[in-house]
């Protein structure tokens, strides 16, 4: 039987050779008769495909199949009929538009273009801004070119949210985004955000994935929950990996500020290698960055300490009768330092290195399946310098330790992992796609140059203050199906998800969190026989000084937590062609997540072409998105300031007896309900516009509370022994505090034409959002801390701390070996609310509006050869900073400026080297 069956094997090995033809050719641009490499080549209704190399050529075998589609980005998608020969030389045309490219994310139709989708999708290919662009991660790249996407430098977050650069969609929270790499959900950093953009609230780290592994991003800017799962309030950002092969791209960039402060280097390299003649392929990026360390932007007396530097008490009081500013200069210049010795970090960079690794492959089985994998690992090594502390500020310093006080360093070690591996192919002419994806971010805590001030001489410097892990593995199956007989042709899609997330809290050592003066309380008592006897009437700090180690205490061991939870959805889109020119959509989605129930979702969406050259366009889709588990069981002791002043503060654990004897209850979901309506038109040839209003009802929004103050005698006494356990005075909790309404106007355009003897590319791109806060939601027996639930602080970060306008204006030219790029992008104002105390019943808060500012790019490229490139240019060219502080809001320091609006650290001039090889 044995031998039967190879020979029946050996029969069908070679008459499926004889079957087989390697064809191969060269692929080119028709403008130029550039090679073009990266080209996707497929053979028609079948899996079967290759990629051109650097030169453009390609080789494929052929097992059936009648047409070939040459498809890539920029340019018109090609079919050419398989004939006798087997050479094929194909020129592909420019396109004459840069908004039809082919996308994935946004529909299941894998024919289904930006253009003429019914919802609006940026498809933003990468490769020209590696080549022209002063920024180089994909943060910045993306915040330089898409105008709803925005993300600014970390370090406006402070502590650990300083080594992140979330991102937002609309003005929307950084959590009601979901990110997906290679159409499959992608994981979220573990870290809870303080200050920035995402307020209590846990985002993206989309820069653990190197640049030069991206072939282009899609955003889809559109509540997606529907079609994709619990997240995509606000849209969804689809990052599609490099598939390029037989072709070597090394790249690396260097930039600098005005004053030689905060360098900046990435290296690069990509290769692709060929898997087999059929199309299989494994490309590999590696990628080393560093950043150094930042001053604040501004001027070079920016965040210059003014006030009391060695005097008592000098966090408190100002210089007066008996410590005068005099004697404290008489003491710098005896110790041989001058007032720059204390400038401020925070708000400028961090020092970083990162290490970056990723990979995408997929190996052909045969004529209509393959196996897929993707994922890598990143390695960041980031360091946040906080407020210098003052060898006067007696309660956090001790003088015999540092007698020159000291400035405590946030040492993060961040690694991220993932892996994706999955098999797809057509049975019964089904597409079915089935994928298993893990991911896993760690964040470690080491802080340095610090001291436990309460435990004296005893202090470490240097403490584990604990991590913290989130990860997340799903398992899905996708099943679709294009009837092209159906109607004018209807695509169906349905599937199913299963997916786990678990988080994690590792509890530091015991210096970086105990105080060490807590003393028990005893009290007497006498029995009703008249027996004395002594009672436990809590604990108490005898020396006031400040517990933990400076910057960020660690976590407790009653802090630390292993918990997940488990979520189970289905779904069903359907896409059809009711006519050639009216396009219907819809999708429905069920959910069951566990501890939470079961949730339902839809989205219906629509496109009607009134004309070849204008298209109607809207939407209504209903989003879910479960608070996170870090929101449900996060709890950390840090220093913030109010005035100038040091304040310790708590927040506490949605989990927490306090939360629950304040009155607080356990988070629940936010629902929203979303619209957008739109138009997208061609009015003459090589120009394309589109423009879509939207409005976005998000209710039971999870946020941060403002402070509770130690200073209440009406609190819990839960809520006071929080206090004396953490030797803080504030504390915040986590809760369902607010409703928004976001409505906005999105515009984006192109034309492209030849012009004189080049080719000029022009883009345009606006976003006009507001946000408002509808409603407040105050727990029974709360209502007296009404504006202390939802504060001003929080308020403002919601709906004015984003420019409420952003333009994106860019043109690039091509003449010859040189490219030129210029653009201008208009970040409108903000207003500012900082907190200046914890008073009851309504704090108060300091507002400052921003005035708007235009931010100027150039470039100019040379190609010394087909394989070398060299560019130089600038970011900020005209040294756009933005408005200082007040100096009313802290008269302790010189103003610095703010940087809201892009982030901006001033002028910044670079180089760039590319080589292809």
């Amino acid at each position: 039987m044995k031998n039967y069956f190879l020979l029946l094997l050996l029969f069908i090995s070679t008459a499926t050779l004889a079957q087989q033809r390697i064809i191969t050719g060269r692929v080119t641009a028709s403008e130029n008769g550039e090679p073009l490499p990266g080209v996707n080549i497929t053979i028609k209704n079948t899996r079967q495909g290759t990629i051109t190399d650097g030169d453009g050529k390609f080789t494929l075998t052929v097992v059936k199949g009648e047409t070939l589609i040459f498809s890539f980005i920029g340019f018109l998608a090609k079919e050419v009929p398989i004939h006798a020969s087997n050479e094929y030389n194909v020129a592909l045309q420019t396109s004459t538009h840069t908004l039809g490219e082919v996308q994935v994310v946004g529909s299941r139709n894998a024919n289904r273009t930006k253009l003429d989708s019914p919802v609006p999708v940026d498809v933003i290919d990468l490769k020209p801004l590696l080549e022209s662009a002063p920024q180089v991660s994909i943060t910045q790249l993306l915040q330089y070119v898409s105008p709803s996407f925005h993300s600014v430098n970390g370090s406006n977050a402070g502590d650990a949210g300083s080594a992140l650069n979330l991102s937002q969609l609309r003005g929307l929270g950084v959590d009601q985004v979901l990110v997906l790499v290679n159409g499959k959900r992608r994981h979220k950093s573990s870290n809870i955000n303080w200050g920035g953009l995402g307020n209590g609230a846990t985002g993206y780290d989309l820069n653990s994935i190197p640049t030069a592994a991206i072939e282009r991003v899609e955003i889809l800017r559109d509540g997606a929950a529907a079609q994709y799962g619990s997240d995509a309030i606000a849209g969804v950002i689809n990052i599609v990996l490099n598939k390029s092969t037989e072709q070597l791209t090394i790249s690396s960039t260097a930039s600098t500020r005005r004053r030689g402060d905060g360098t900046t280097t990435r290296t690069n390299a990509n290769y692709g290698f060929a898997l087999g003649k059929t199309g299989g392929y494994l490309n590999t990026t590696a990628e080393f960055a560093t950043q150094a360390i930042a001053l604040l932007p501004g001027n070079d007396d920016a965040g210059l300490y003014l006030g009391p530097v060695y005097g008592g008490g000098a966090n408190t009081r100002n210089y007066d009768a008996i410590y005068t500013k005099e004697i404290d200069e008489a003491i710098l210049a005896s110790r041989g330092i001058d007032r720059h010795f204390f400038d401020r970090r925070a708000g400028g960079s961090n020092k970083a290195k990162d290490a970056l690794l990723f990979f995408n492959a997929a190996i052909p089985l045969r004529q209509n399946a393959e196996v897929y994998a993707f994922g890598g690992i990143s390695h960041r090594n980031s360091q946040f310098t906080a407020v210098y502390r003052l060898p006067g500020w007696t309660e956090r310093n001790n003088s015999f330790l540092y007698p020159d006080g000291f400035l405590p360093a946030m040492e993060n070690i961040i690694s991220d992992k993932s892996l994706a591996v999955g098999i797809k192919g057509k049975i019964r002419d089904w597409d079915v796609d089935i994928s298993n994806v893990y991911g896993k971010n760690d964040f470690g805590n080491v802080i340095t140059n610090s001291l436990n001030a309460s435990l004296g001489l005893k202090t470490p410097r240097t403490f584990d203050a604990g991590s913290y892990n989130a990860s997340q593995n799903t398992g899905s199956i996708d099943i679709s199906r294009y009837f092209d007989k159906v109607l004018k042709g209807i695509n169906v899609a349905f599937g199913a998800q299963y997916r786990v997330e678990t988080y994690q809290i590792i509890a530091g050592e015991s210096a970086s969190y105990s105080k060490g003066d807590l003393r028990t309380v005893w009290g007497l008592d006498t029995t009703a026989t008249g027996i004395i006897y002594n009672t436990n009437e809590g604990q108490i700090g005898l020396n006031g000084l400040s517990p933990g180690s400076q910057i960020h205490a660690g976590f407790r061991p009653e802090n630390a937590v292993n918990v997940n939870r488990s979520i189970l959805a289905g779904y069903v889109d359907v896409e059809a062609n009711i006519t050639q020119n009216w396009l219907v959509s819809g999708a429905l989605r069920l959910e069951n997540f566990s501890g939470l129930g079961n949730v339902t979702t839809y989205k219906i969406a629509t496109k009607f072409n009134i004309s070849d050259r204008l298209g109607l366009r809207g939407s209504h889709n209903t989003g879910f998105r479960a608070p996170d588990l870090a929101q449900y069981y996060y709890t950390e002791t840090s220093t913030s300031f109010q005035q100038g002043r040091a304040i310790d503060q708590v927040t506490a654990s949605n989990q927490s007896a306090a939360t629950r004897a304040l009155g607080f209850p356990t988070l629940t979901p936010e629902k929203s309900k979303g619209y957008t309506l739109g138009i997208t038109t061609q009015p003459f040839r090589n120009f394309e516009l589109t423009a879509d209003a939207y409005l976005v009802d998000v209710n039971n929004r999870v946020g941060n509370t403002g402070n509770f103050s130690a200073t209440d005698v009406n609190l819990p006494l839960e809520v006071r022994n929080l206090f004396v356990q953490t030797g803080t005075t504030q504390a915040k909790f986590f809760y369902n505090s607010f409703s928004t309404r976001t409505k906005g106007l999105e515009i984006t355009g192109s034309y492209r034409t030849p012009f004189r003897g080049g080719a000029l590319n022009l883009l345009l791109g606006a976003n006009f959002v507001r946000n408002e806060v509808t409603s407040v939601n105050t727990p029974a027996g709360l209502e007296a801390y009404r504006y202390i639930i939802f504060n001003d602080g929080e308020k403002a970060r919601v709906t004015s701390h984003i420019p409420g306008q952003k333009i994106n204006v860019q043109g690039t030219y091509k003449l010859g070996k040189l490219t030129y790029m210029a653009r201008a992008i208009y970040f409108g104002s903000v207003t500012t609310a900082s907190a200046l105390n914890a008073n009851f019943p309504q704090p108060d808060y300091f507002y400052q509006k921003l005035k708007p500012i235009w931010v100027v790019d150039a470039s100019v490229a040379y190609s010394f050869t087909k394989s070398l490139q060299g560019v130089i240019g600038v970011n900020n060219a005209f040294n756009q900073l933005g408005d200082y502080t007040d100096p009313s809001l802290n008269p302790r320091n010189n103003p610095s400026i703010i940087g809201l609006q892009n982030g901006s650290a001033g002028i910044q001039p670079f180089i760039r080297i590319t080589a292809k090889l």
